[in-house]
Protein backbone atom coordinates (compact mmCIF):
# COMPACT_ATOMS: atom_id res chain seq x y z
CA UNK A 1 0.00 0.00 0.00
CA UNK A 2 3.14 2.46 1.11
CA UNK A 3 4.71 1.47 -2.30
CA UNK A 4 1.12 2.52 -4.37
CA UNK A 5 0.96 5.93 -2.39
CA UNK A 6 4.80 6.92 -3.47
CA UNK A 7 3.75 6.15 -7.37
CA UNK A 8 0.54 8.45 -6.80
CA UNK A 9 2.14 11.43 -5.23
CA UNK A 10 5.31 10.70 -7.94
CA UNK A 11 2.70 11.42 -10.76
CA UNK A 12 0.63 13.64 -9.63
CA UNK A 13 2.93 16.23 -8.25
CA UNK A 14 4.85 15.82 -11.64
CA UNK A 15 1.41 16.20 -13.18
CA UNK A 16 0.53 19.42 -10.88
CA UNK A 17 4.54 20.70 -11.59
CA UNK A 18 3.00 20.66 -15.50
CA UNK A 19 0.13 21.93 -14.74
CA UNK A 20 1.34 24.56 -12.77
CA UNK A 21 4.07 25.76 -15.93
CA UNK A 22 1.35 25.89 -18.35
CA UNK A 23 -0.69 28.05 -16.33
CA UNK A 24 2.66 30.41 -15.69
CA UNK A 25 3.69 30.64 -19.06
CA UNK A 26 0.46 31.32 -20.64
CA UNK A 27 -0.11 34.08 -18.11
CA UNK A 28 3.06 35.97 -18.45
CA UNK A 29 2.50 35.52 -22.26
CA UNK A 30 -1.18 37.26 -22.26
CA UNK A 31 -1.88 38.87 -18.89
CA UNK A 32 1.24 40.00 -16.90
CA UNK A 33 0.64 43.34 -15.83
CA UNK A 34 3.68 45.43 -15.96
CA UNK A 35 6.00 43.24 -18.03
CA UNK A 36 7.07 44.16 -21.85
CA UNK A 37 7.04 40.74 -23.17
CA UNK A 38 3.19 40.38 -22.35
CA UNK A 39 1.25 40.46 -25.53
CA UNK A 40 -1.63 41.54 -23.97
CA UNK A 41 -1.14 43.84 -21.44
CA UNK A 42 -3.15 47.16 -22.15
CA UNK A 43 -0.85 48.98 -19.59
CA UNK A 44 2.07 48.98 -21.79
CA UNK A 45 -0.20 48.54 -25.54
CA UNK A 46 -2.98 50.67 -25.61
CA UNK A 47 -3.78 49.50 -29.65
CA UNK A 48 -7.58 49.23 -29.62
CA UNK A 49 -7.38 45.46 -31.20
CA UNK A 50 -5.39 44.57 -28.14
CA UNK A 51 -7.73 45.04 -26.02
CA UNK A 52 -10.53 43.27 -28.37
CA UNK A 53 -8.26 40.38 -28.51
CA UNK A 54 -7.81 40.36 -24.81
CA UNK A 55 -11.72 40.92 -24.52
CA UNK A 56 -12.49 38.19 -26.58
CA UNK A 57 -9.71 35.38 -25.35
CA UNK A 58 -11.81 34.15 -22.46
CA UNK A 59 -14.97 33.77 -25.11
CA UNK A 60 -12.58 31.63 -27.20
CA UNK A 61 -10.61 29.50 -24.21
CA UNK A 62 -14.95 29.36 -23.16
CA UNK A 63 -15.68 27.66 -26.90
CA UNK A 64 -13.28 25.60 -27.49
CA UNK A 65 -14.01 23.85 -23.78
CA UNK A 66 -17.47 24.17 -24.52
CA UNK A 67 -17.31 22.29 -27.60
CA UNK A 68 -15.18 19.82 -26.61
CA UNK A 69 -16.91 18.92 -23.55
CA UNK A 70 -20.28 18.96 -24.89
CA UNK A 71 -20.32 18.12 -28.39
CA UNK A 72 -16.96 15.83 -28.47
CA UNK A 73 -16.91 14.42 -25.56
CA UNK A 74 -20.51 14.67 -24.07
CA UNK A 75 -19.47 14.95 -20.84
CA UNK A 76 -20.62 17.59 -17.90
CA UNK A 77 -19.13 20.98 -17.38
CA UNK A 78 -18.36 22.49 -13.77
CA UNK A 79 -15.83 21.42 -11.38
CA UNK A 80 -15.03 17.51 -10.78
CA UNK A 81 -14.59 17.13 -6.95
CA UNK A 82 -18.11 16.43 -6.26
CA UNK A 83 -18.05 13.61 -8.78
CA UNK A 84 -15.09 12.13 -6.53
CA UNK A 85 -16.74 12.90 -3.07
CA UNK A 86 -19.68 10.69 -4.36
CA UNK A 87 -17.53 8.18 -5.77
CA UNK A 88 -16.54 7.19 -2.34
CA UNK A 89 -19.27 8.22 -0.72
CA UNK A 90 -21.28 5.24 -2.12
CA UNK A 91 -18.20 2.91 -2.37
CA UNK A 92 -17.92 3.29 -6.55
CA UNK A 93 -14.64 3.69 -6.22
CA UNK A 94 -13.60 2.47 -9.45
CA UNK A 95 -13.41 5.59 -11.09
CA UNK A 96 -13.00 5.89 -15.25
CA UNK A 97 -9.73 7.82 -16.89
CA UNK A 98 -12.64 9.40 -18.83
CA UNK A 99 -13.58 12.03 -15.89
CA UNK A 100 -9.74 13.29 -16.07
CA UNK A 101 -10.35 14.71 -19.42
CA UNK A 102 -12.33 17.58 -18.23
CA UNK A 103 -9.55 18.55 -15.80
CA UNK A 104 -6.77 18.62 -18.51
CA UNK A 105 -9.73 20.91 -20.41
CA UNK A 106 -9.75 23.81 -17.39
CA UNK A 107 -5.79 23.99 -18.54
CA UNK A 108 -7.70 26.29 -21.53
CA UNK A 109 -10.35 27.94 -18.96
CA UNK A 110 -7.29 29.11 -16.76
CA UNK A 111 -4.90 30.20 -19.47
CA UNK A 112 -7.86 31.94 -21.77
CA UNK A 113 -8.24 33.70 -18.51
CA UNK A 114 -10.99 32.02 -16.88
CA UNK A 115 -11.72 32.95 -13.42
CA UNK A 116 -11.01 29.70 -12.01
CA UNK A 117 -8.20 27.17 -10.44
CA UNK A 118 -6.07 24.55 -10.72
CA UNK A 119 -6.80 22.40 -7.26
CA UNK A 120 -10.05 21.34 -8.40
CA UNK A 121 -8.91 19.62 -11.65
CA UNK A 122 -5.35 18.76 -9.46
CA UNK A 123 -7.91 16.99 -7.11
CA UNK A 124 -9.96 15.77 -9.54
CA UNK A 125 -6.82 13.71 -11.49
CA UNK A 126 -4.98 13.08 -8.83
CA UNK A 127 -8.43 10.66 -7.31
CA UNK A 128 -8.62 8.82 -11.01
CA UNK A 129 -4.89 8.58 -11.45
CA UNK A 130 -5.04 7.13 -7.58
CA UNK A 131 -8.42 4.53 -8.89
CA UNK A 132 -6.57 3.17 -11.94
CA UNK A 133 -3.33 2.38 -9.50
CA UNK A 134 -5.45 0.56 -7.09
CA UNK A 135 -7.27 -1.46 -10.00
CA UNK A 136 -4.48 -2.40 -11.53
CA UNK A 137 -2.96 -3.24 -8.06
CA UNK A 138 -6.18 -5.63 -7.70
CA UNK A 139 -6.41 -4.14 -4.01
CA UNK A 140 -9.39 -3.89 -2.03
CA UNK A 141 -12.02 -1.37 -2.71
CA UNK A 142 -11.41 0.18 0.95
CA UNK A 143 -8.02 0.27 -0.18
CA UNK A 144 -9.08 1.94 -3.94
CA UNK A 145 -10.98 4.52 -1.76
CA UNK A 146 -7.72 5.53 0.31
CA UNK A 147 -5.18 5.92 -3.12
CA UNK A 148 -8.05 8.03 -3.99
CA UNK A 149 -7.16 10.26 -1.29
CA UNK A 150 -3.62 10.20 -1.49
CA UNK A 151 -4.48 11.67 -5.05
CA UNK A 152 -6.76 14.55 -3.90
CA UNK A 153 -3.63 15.32 -1.10
CA UNK A 154 -1.09 15.03 -3.75
CA UNK A 155 -2.85 17.50 -5.78
CA UNK A 156 -3.23 20.38 -3.56
CA UNK A 157 0.01 19.32 -1.82
CA UNK A 158 2.12 20.21 -4.99
CA UNK A 159 0.27 22.97 -5.91
CA UNK A 160 0.54 25.45 -2.30
CA UNK A 161 3.59 22.93 -1.00
CA UNK A 162 1.45 22.39 2.04
CA UNK A 163 1.65 18.66 2.60
CA UNK A 164 -0.38 18.77 5.98
CA UNK A 165 -2.78 20.98 4.53
CA UNK A 166 -3.11 18.49 1.56
CA UNK A 167 -3.18 15.09 4.06
CA UNK A 168 -6.02 17.16 5.71
CA UNK A 169 -8.13 18.05 2.74
CA UNK A 170 -8.29 14.87 1.20
CA UNK A 171 -9.27 13.62 5.13
CA UNK A 172 -11.76 16.06 5.38
CA UNK A 173 -13.04 16.33 2.44
CA UNK A 174 -12.79 13.17 0.06
CA UNK A 175 -12.24 10.05 2.71
CA UNK A 176 -14.17 12.30 5.52
CA UNK A 177 -12.35 9.27 8.11
CA UNK A 178 -9.29 10.02 9.90
CA UNK A 179 -8.65 6.56 10.82
CA UNK A 180 -4.49 5.32 11.27
CA UNK A 181 -4.68 2.42 8.21
CA UNK A 182 -5.98 5.78 6.14
CA UNK A 183 -3.84 8.34 7.42
CA UNK A 184 -0.11 6.85 6.57
CA UNK A 185 -0.84 6.38 3.16
CA UNK A 186 -2.02 9.84 2.14
CA UNK A 187 0.87 11.29 4.47
CA UNK A 188 3.53 9.38 2.18
CA UNK A 189 1.74 10.69 -1.13
CA UNK A 190 1.15 13.98 -0.31
CA UNK A 191 5.19 14.47 0.97
CA UNK A 192 5.72 13.03 -2.58
CA UNK A 193 4.29 14.81 -4.54
CA UNK A 194 5.30 17.87 -2.66
CA UNK A 195 9.15 16.82 -3.27
CA UNK A 196 8.80 15.76 -6.81
CA UNK A 197 6.58 19.29 -7.73
CA UNK A 198 9.11 21.29 -6.01
CA UNK A 199 12.10 19.38 -7.50
CA UNK A 200 10.75 19.77 -11.31
CA UNK A 201 9.87 23.08 -10.44
CA UNK A 202 11.56 25.23 -7.63
CA UNK A 203 9.23 27.99 -5.62
CA UNK A 204 6.41 26.67 -8.25
CA UNK A 205 4.11 27.01 -4.98
CA UNK A 206 0.83 29.11 -5.94
CA UNK A 207 1.42 31.92 -2.78
CA UNK A 208 4.59 33.11 -1.83
CA UNK A 209 5.95 33.25 1.97
CA UNK A 210 4.97 36.20 3.70
CA UNK A 211 8.57 38.03 4.76
CA UNK A 212 8.91 36.63 8.49
CA UNK A 213 8.87 40.10 10.27
CA UNK A 214 5.62 40.87 9.22
CA UNK A 215 4.87 37.85 12.12
CA UNK A 216 6.00 40.17 14.86
CA UNK A 217 2.89 42.64 14.53
CA UNK A 218 0.78 39.71 16.13
CA UNK A 219 0.36 40.34 19.76
CA UNK A 220 -3.01 38.68 20.30
CA UNK A 221 -4.02 41.32 22.26
CA UNK A 222 -7.78 41.19 23.06
CA UNK A 223 -8.12 44.12 20.43
CA UNK A 224 -6.58 41.95 17.66
CA UNK A 225 -8.86 38.92 19.27
CA UNK A 226 -11.54 41.16 18.70
CA UNK A 227 -10.83 42.08 14.91
CA UNK A 228 -9.82 38.67 13.78
CA UNK A 229 -13.31 37.93 15.16
CA UNK A 230 -14.91 40.97 13.10
CA UNK A 231 -12.47 39.53 10.25
CA UNK A 232 -14.34 35.85 10.43
CA UNK A 233 -18.05 37.85 10.38
CA UNK A 234 -16.66 39.40 7.06
CA UNK A 235 -15.33 36.40 5.49
CA UNK A 236 -18.75 34.44 6.63
CA UNK A 237 -20.78 36.92 4.50
CA UNK A 238 -18.70 37.19 1.59
CA UNK A 239 -18.48 33.28 1.71
CA UNK A 240 -21.90 32.67 1.48
CA UNK A 241 -22.18 35.04 -1.44
CA UNK A 242 -19.55 33.25 -3.35
CA UNK A 243 -21.90 30.53 -3.07
CA UNK A 244 -24.97 31.76 -3.74
CA UNK A 245 -23.72 33.68 -6.67
CA UNK A 246 -22.19 30.49 -8.47
CA UNK A 247 -25.16 28.71 -8.30
CA UNK A 248 -27.74 31.97 -8.95
CA UNK A 249 -25.44 32.49 -12.18
CA UNK A 250 -25.44 28.65 -13.20
CA UNK A 251 -29.48 28.71 -12.41
CA UNK A 252 -29.39 31.85 -15.10
CA UNK A 253 -27.51 30.43 -17.79
CA UNK A 254 -29.57 27.69 -17.56
CA UNK A 255 -32.44 28.90 -19.01
CA UNK A 256 -31.18 30.59 -21.82
CA UNK A 257 -32.36 28.80 -24.67
CA UNK A 258 -28.79 28.24 -26.73
CA UNK A 259 -26.82 25.16 -27.23
CA UNK A 260 -24.95 24.16 -24.28
CA UNK A 261 -21.39 24.21 -26.31
CA UNK A 262 -22.04 28.04 -26.31
CA UNK A 263 -22.79 29.12 -22.91
CA UNK A 264 -18.88 28.67 -21.87
CA UNK A 265 -18.05 31.08 -24.76
CA UNK A 266 -20.26 33.56 -23.31
CA UNK A 267 -19.73 33.65 -20.01
CA UNK A 268 -15.84 33.86 -21.20
CA UNK A 269 -16.90 36.78 -22.85
CA UNK A 270 -18.66 38.35 -19.85
CA UNK A 271 -15.57 37.55 -18.13
CA UNK A 272 -13.34 39.03 -20.68
CA UNK A 273 -15.59 42.54 -20.56
CA UNK A 274 -14.95 42.29 -16.60
CA UNK A 275 -11.07 42.14 -17.22
CA UNK A 276 -10.65 45.09 -19.18
CA UNK A 277 -11.71 47.16 -16.15
CA UNK A 278 -10.32 44.86 -13.41
CA UNK A 279 -7.56 43.02 -15.51
CA UNK A 280 -6.77 41.48 -11.81
CA UNK A 281 -9.23 39.10 -11.78
CA UNK A 282 -8.27 37.00 -15.15
CA UNK A 283 -7.34 33.50 -14.58
CA UNK A 284 -6.92 32.40 -11.31
CA UNK A 285 -5.29 35.84 -9.31
CA UNK A 286 -2.69 34.29 -7.45
CA UNK A 287 -0.04 36.90 -9.58
CA UNK A 288 -2.61 39.70 -8.11
CA UNK A 289 -2.17 38.44 -3.96
CA UNK A 290 1.21 37.55 -4.51
CA UNK A 291 2.35 41.25 -5.78
CA UNK A 292 -0.16 43.36 -4.38
CA UNK A 293 -0.65 42.02 -1.26
CA UNK A 294 1.60 39.37 0.36
CA UNK A 295 4.40 41.66 -1.15
CA UNK A 296 6.32 42.83 1.88
CA UNK A 297 6.72 46.20 -0.26
CA UNK A 298 3.15 46.05 -0.64
CA UNK A 299 2.50 48.16 1.84
CA UNK A 300 3.43 50.93 3.72
CA UNK A 301 1.75 51.51 6.76
CA UNK A 302 2.30 55.30 6.69
CA UNK A 303 1.01 55.65 3.37
CA UNK A 304 -2.21 53.29 3.96
CA UNK A 305 -5.55 55.41 2.82
CA UNK A 306 -9.12 54.91 3.51
CA UNK A 307 -9.76 54.18 -0.51
CA UNK A 308 -7.23 50.85 0.13
CA UNK A 309 -10.27 48.60 1.74
CA UNK A 310 -12.90 49.83 -0.99
CA UNK A 311 -10.23 49.15 -3.63
CA UNK A 312 -9.89 45.60 -2.39
CA UNK A 313 -13.23 44.63 -1.50
CA UNK A 314 -14.43 45.73 -5.18
CA UNK A 315 -11.41 43.41 -6.57
CA UNK A 316 -13.37 40.68 -4.32
CA UNK A 317 -16.82 41.02 -5.74
CA UNK A 318 -15.61 41.50 -9.29
CA UNK A 319 -13.52 38.06 -8.66
CA UNK A 320 -16.70 36.60 -7.41
CA UNK A 321 -18.68 38.06 -10.33
CA UNK A 322 -15.91 36.57 -12.93
CA UNK A 323 -16.07 33.42 -11.17
CA UNK A 324 -19.74 33.01 -11.21
CA UNK A 325 -19.87 33.67 -15.30
CA UNK A 326 -17.05 31.13 -15.83
CA UNK A 327 -18.68 28.15 -13.49
CA UNK A 328 -21.64 29.09 -14.19
CA UNK A 329 -21.80 28.96 -17.51
CA UNK A 330 -20.75 25.82 -18.17
CA UNK A 331 -16.87 26.20 -17.79
CA UNK A 332 -14.76 23.78 -16.42
CA UNK A 333 -12.18 24.44 -13.44
CA UNK A 334 -11.41 24.54 -9.89
CA UNK A 335 -13.34 27.27 -7.12
CA UNK A 336 -10.42 26.83 -4.82
CA UNK A 337 -8.43 29.47 -6.14
CA UNK A 338 -10.67 31.65 -6.53
CA UNK A 339 -12.19 31.25 -3.19
CA UNK A 340 -8.48 31.75 -1.59
CA UNK A 341 -7.86 35.43 -3.88
CA UNK A 342 -11.33 36.76 -2.39
CA UNK A 343 -10.49 35.77 1.03
CA UNK A 344 -6.77 37.46 0.33
CA UNK A 345 -8.45 40.69 -0.86
CA UNK A 346 -11.07 40.80 1.79
CA UNK A 347 -8.21 40.12 5.00
CA UNK A 348 -6.35 43.15 3.09
CA UNK A 349 -9.02 45.36 3.21
CA UNK A 350 -10.17 44.85 6.63
CA UNK A 351 -6.40 44.52 7.88
CA UNK A 352 -6.09 48.51 5.30
CA UNK A 353 -9.52 49.26 7.43
CA UNK A 354 -8.09 48.64 10.93
CA UNK A 355 -4.43 49.76 10.96
CA UNK A 356 -6.17 52.82 9.74
CA UNK A 357 -8.70 53.18 12.59
CA UNK A 358 -6.02 51.67 15.78
CA UNK A 359 -2.27 52.22 13.71
CA UNK A 360 0.09 50.67 16.02
CA UNK A 361 -1.73 48.34 17.32
CA UNK A 362 -3.04 45.83 14.39
CA UNK A 363 -1.22 43.27 12.77
CA UNK A 364 0.33 44.21 8.86
CA UNK A 365 -1.99 43.69 6.23
CA UNK A 366 -0.83 40.34 4.90
CA UNK A 367 -1.24 38.70 8.05
CA UNK A 368 -4.88 39.72 7.56
CA UNK A 369 -5.42 38.44 4.37
CA UNK A 370 -3.66 35.43 4.95
CA UNK A 371 -6.13 34.98 8.02
CA UNK A 372 -8.97 36.14 5.38
CA UNK A 373 -8.14 33.05 3.33
CA UNK A 374 -8.39 30.62 5.65
CA UNK A 375 -12.06 32.37 6.82
CA UNK A 376 -13.23 31.99 3.24
CA UNK A 377 -12.18 28.65 2.21
CA UNK A 378 -12.51 26.69 5.01
CA UNK A 379 -16.74 28.25 5.36
CA UNK A 380 -16.83 27.81 1.82
CA UNK A 381 -16.01 24.40 1.46
CA UNK A 382 -16.42 23.34 4.85
CA UNK A 383 -12.89 22.74 5.51
CA UNK A 384 -11.97 24.36 8.47
CA UNK A 385 -8.97 22.33 9.94
CA UNK A 386 -7.20 21.62 6.10
CA UNK A 387 -8.17 25.57 6.20
CA UNK A 388 -5.55 26.66 8.95
CA UNK A 389 -3.58 24.42 7.84
CA UNK A 390 -2.66 25.08 4.10
CA UNK A 391 -2.52 28.66 5.22
CA UNK A 392 -0.24 27.67 7.73
CA UNK A 393 2.30 26.19 5.55
CA UNK A 394 1.87 28.79 2.79
CA UNK A 395 3.04 31.41 5.09
CA UNK A 396 6.30 30.36 5.75
CA UNK A 397 4.69 27.84 9.03
CA UNK A 398 5.42 30.64 11.83
CA UNK A 399 3.13 29.29 14.38
CA UNK A 400 2.23 32.75 15.89
CA UNK A 401 -0.37 32.58 12.90
CA UNK A 402 -2.12 29.50 14.27
CA UNK A 403 -4.42 31.26 16.87
CA UNK A 404 -5.58 33.89 14.28
CA UNK A 405 -6.17 31.55 11.74
CA UNK A 406 -8.17 28.92 13.92
CA UNK A 407 -10.45 32.33 15.16
CA UNK A 408 -11.28 33.58 11.99
CA UNK A 409 -11.75 30.13 10.52
CA UNK A 410 -13.85 28.65 13.02
CA UNK A 411 -16.12 31.52 13.46
CA UNK A 412 -16.37 32.10 9.53
CA UNK A 413 -17.12 28.26 9.20
CA UNK A 414 -20.11 28.28 11.61
CA UNK A 415 -22.07 31.41 10.13
CA UNK A 416 -21.73 29.57 6.80
CA UNK A 417 -22.88 26.42 7.82
CA UNK A 418 -26.14 28.18 9.75
CA UNK A 419 -26.84 29.98 6.43
CA UNK A 420 -25.88 27.61 3.74
CA UNK A 421 -26.98 23.79 3.76
CA UNK A 422 -23.49 22.52 2.50
CA UNK A 423 -20.90 23.91 0.78
CA UNK A 424 -19.73 24.62 -2.88
CA UNK A 425 -19.22 21.02 -3.60
CA UNK A 426 -22.33 19.60 -1.11
CA UNK A 427 -24.80 21.94 -2.51
CA UNK A 428 -23.62 20.76 -6.01
CA UNK A 429 -24.41 17.13 -5.32
CA UNK A 430 -27.64 18.23 -3.42
CA UNK A 431 -28.94 20.33 -6.31
CA UNK A 432 -28.47 16.49 -7.95
CA UNK A 433 -30.33 14.63 -5.36
CA UNK A 434 -27.32 13.72 -3.49
CA UNK A 435 -26.63 13.95 0.07
CA UNK A 436 -23.27 13.18 1.03
CA UNK A 437 -23.63 13.38 4.60
CA UNK A 438 -26.66 10.86 4.52
CA UNK A 439 -25.05 8.49 2.12
CA UNK A 440 -22.15 8.67 4.39
CA UNK A 441 -24.17 7.63 7.61
CA UNK A 442 -25.65 4.49 5.64
CA UNK A 443 -22.33 3.01 4.57
CA UNK A 444 -21.39 3.06 8.11
CA UNK A 445 -25.03 1.84 10.06
CA UNK A 446 -25.85 -0.62 7.76
CA UNK A 447 -29.26 -0.73 9.54
CA UNK A 448 -30.48 2.32 7.77
CA UNK A 449 -30.29 0.73 4.58
CA UNK A 450 -30.97 -3.12 5.55
CA UNK A 451 -34.88 -3.88 4.71
CA UNK A 452 -36.77 -6.15 6.78
CA UNK A 453 -37.05 -8.71 4.05
CA UNK A 454 -33.41 -9.65 4.40
CA UNK A 455 -33.31 -10.96 8.05
CA UNK A 456 -37.05 -11.58 8.79
CA UNK A 457 -37.67 -15.26 9.97
CA UNK A 458 -40.03 -16.77 7.15
CA UNK A 459 -40.11 -20.15 8.81
CA UNK A 460 -41.61 -18.45 12.11
CA UNK A 461 -44.11 -20.62 14.10
CA UNK A 462 -47.99 -19.15 14.06
CA UNK A 463 -50.74 -19.68 16.93
CA UNK A 464 -53.99 -20.26 15.51
CA UNK A 465 -56.92 -17.82 16.63
CA UNK A 466 -58.88 -20.46 18.05
CA UNK A 467 -55.86 -22.78 20.30
CA UNK A 468 -56.42 -22.93 23.87
CA UNK A 469 -53.94 -22.48 26.58
CA UNK A 470 -52.24 -25.98 26.43
CA UNK A 471 -51.84 -25.87 22.94
CA UNK A 472 -49.84 -22.09 23.61
CA UNK A 473 -47.97 -23.69 26.79
CA UNK A 474 -46.66 -26.13 24.60
CA UNK A 475 -45.52 -24.43 21.69
CA UNK A 476 -44.25 -21.61 24.14
CA UNK A 477 -42.23 -24.78 25.80
CA UNK A 478 -41.20 -26.56 22.47
CA UNK A 479 -39.50 -23.46 20.99
CA UNK A 480 -36.71 -20.98 21.63
CA UNK A 481 -39.24 -18.23 20.55
CA UNK A 482 -40.56 -15.23 23.00
CA UNK A 483 -43.19 -13.64 20.67
CA UNK A 484 -45.81 -15.73 18.71
CA UNK A 485 -48.06 -14.02 15.69
CA UNK A 486 -51.25 -14.86 16.38
CA UNK A 487 -53.33 -15.78 12.60
CA UNK A 488 -56.76 -16.74 11.51
CA UNK A 489 -57.29 -19.48 8.99
CA UNK A 490 -56.43 -16.89 5.96
CA UNK A 491 -52.80 -16.49 7.53
CA UNK A 492 -53.80 -12.87 8.74
CA UNK A 493 -52.78 -11.18 11.44
CA UNK A 494 -55.17 -11.54 14.75
CA UNK A 495 -52.38 -10.26 17.57
CA UNK A 496 -49.24 -11.18 18.92
CA UNK A 497 -48.47 -13.36 22.23
CA UNK A 498 -45.37 -12.96 24.07
CA UNK A 499 -44.16 -14.29 27.12
CA UNK A 500 -45.76 -11.91 29.28
CA UNK A 501 -48.88 -11.94 28.03
CA UNK A 502 -49.13 -15.71 28.97
CA UNK A 503 -47.90 -15.07 32.46
CA UNK A 504 -50.89 -11.88 32.81
CA UNK A 505 -52.95 -15.39 31.76
CA UNK A 506 -51.24 -17.71 34.10
CA UNK A 507 -52.22 -15.50 36.83
CA UNK A 508 -56.01 -15.63 36.22
CA UNK A 509 -56.14 -19.09 37.76
CA UNK A 510 -59.05 -21.57 36.22
CA UNK A 511 -60.33 -18.62 34.16
CA UNK A 512 -57.63 -18.38 32.35
CA UNK A 513 -57.68 -22.21 31.06
CA UNK A 514 -60.76 -21.43 29.02
CA UNK A 515 -59.11 -18.06 26.92
CA UNK A 516 -57.80 -19.06 23.71
CA UNK A 517 -54.99 -17.31 22.18
CA UNK A 518 -57.45 -14.56 20.28
CA UNK A 519 -58.05 -13.36 23.85
CA UNK A 520 -54.67 -13.45 25.21
CA UNK A 521 -52.73 -11.82 22.20
CA UNK A 522 -52.20 -8.19 21.72
CA UNK A 523 -54.45 -7.30 18.81
CA UNK A 524 -52.80 -3.82 18.06
CA UNK A 525 -49.24 -4.69 17.70
CA UNK A 526 -46.64 -2.95 15.98
CA UNK A 527 -45.80 -4.18 12.79
CA UNK A 528 -43.45 -4.22 9.95
CA UNK A 529 -43.53 -4.54 6.22
CA UNK A 530 -40.69 -5.95 3.88
CA UNK A 531 -38.95 -2.99 2.69
CA UNK A 532 -38.94 -1.43 6.35
CA UNK A 533 -35.51 -0.95 7.43
CA UNK A 534 -34.23 -2.34 10.22
CA UNK A 535 -33.52 0.98 11.88
CA UNK A 536 -37.02 0.88 12.14
CA UNK A 537 -37.58 -2.30 13.83
CA UNK A 538 -34.45 -1.31 16.39
CA UNK A 539 -36.96 2.16 17.11
CA UNK A 540 -39.86 0.02 18.16
CA UNK A 541 -37.47 -2.77 20.05
CA UNK A 542 -36.02 0.22 21.54
CA UNK A 543 -39.20 1.89 22.18
CA UNK A 544 -41.52 -1.69 23.70
CA UNK A 545 -40.91 -4.30 25.51
CA UNK A 546 -41.88 -6.85 22.40
CA UNK A 547 -39.78 -9.25 21.68
CA UNK A 548 -40.97 -9.75 18.06
CA UNK A 549 -42.09 -8.15 15.50
CA UNK A 550 -44.67 -9.94 12.43
CA UNK A 551 -44.03 -8.23 8.87
CA UNK A 552 -46.97 -7.86 6.89
CA UNK A 553 -46.86 -8.78 2.92
CA UNK A 554 -47.68 -5.16 2.24
CA UNK A 555 -49.45 -2.10 3.43
CA UNK A 556 -53.24 -2.99 2.38
CA UNK A 557 -52.89 -7.18 3.59
CA UNK A 558 -52.92 -8.16 7.30
CA UNK A 559 -51.16 -11.74 5.89
CA UNK A 560 -47.64 -12.25 7.82
CA UNK A 561 -44.88 -13.33 5.67
CA UNK A 562 -42.25 -13.31 8.68
CA UNK A 563 -40.90 -12.37 12.21
CA UNK A 564 -38.60 -10.33 13.34
CA UNK A 565 -36.59 -11.03 17.10
CA UNK A 566 -34.50 -8.77 18.54
CA UNK A 567 -31.29 -11.31 18.31
CA UNK A 568 -32.02 -10.95 13.94
CA UNK A 569 -31.08 -7.97 14.18
CA UNK A 570 -27.66 -9.08 15.02
CA UNK A 571 -27.17 -10.24 11.49
CA UNK A 572 -26.93 -7.05 10.12
CA UNK A 573 -23.61 -6.39 11.27
CA UNK A 574 -22.17 -10.08 11.41
CA UNK A 575 -22.78 -9.91 7.70
CA UNK A 576 -21.01 -6.11 7.54
CA UNK A 577 -18.04 -7.32 9.84
CA UNK A 578 -17.41 -10.38 7.19
CA UNK A 579 -17.89 -8.56 4.08
CA UNK A 580 -15.16 -6.25 5.41
CA UNK A 581 -13.02 -9.40 6.69
CA UNK A 582 -12.93 -10.20 3.27
CA UNK A 583 -12.67 -7.46 1.24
Amino acid sequence: MLVLAVVVGLVVGAVSALFRFMIRISHELFFRAGENHSLLNWSTIESPRVLVVRALLPAIGGLVVGFTIYRLLKLRGGHGVPNVMKAVATGNVNLSPSMMAKSWLSIITITSGGSVGQEGPSIEIGSVFGSLVGQKGQVSKDMIGTLIGCGAASGIAAVFNAPIGGVFLALELILRDFAVRTFAPVVLAAVVSSVTSQALLPKSAALIPIDQATFETITLSPLQIFAFSLEGLLCALVSALYVHMIFKTSDIFGRIKVPLWIKPAMGGLLVGMVGLFFPDVIGEGYAFVNESILNPNAFNIDQLSYSLPFFFLSIALVKITATSFTLGSGGTGGTFAPAMVVGACVGAGFGAFANQIAPGSMPAVPVFAMVGMAGCVGSAFHLPIAAVLIIYEVSGGNYLLVLPLMICGAISTVLVHAMLRGSVYTLTLMREGFDVEEQLRRRRDPALTTEVRRIMRRDFTRLRASDNLASILDTFSNTPDESFAVVDEGENLVGVISVNDLRGVLNMGDVGEAIIASDAADTNPRVLYPESTVTEALAIFTSSPTSGIPVLANHSSRRVIGMIGRGDLLQVYRTKDAARGTS
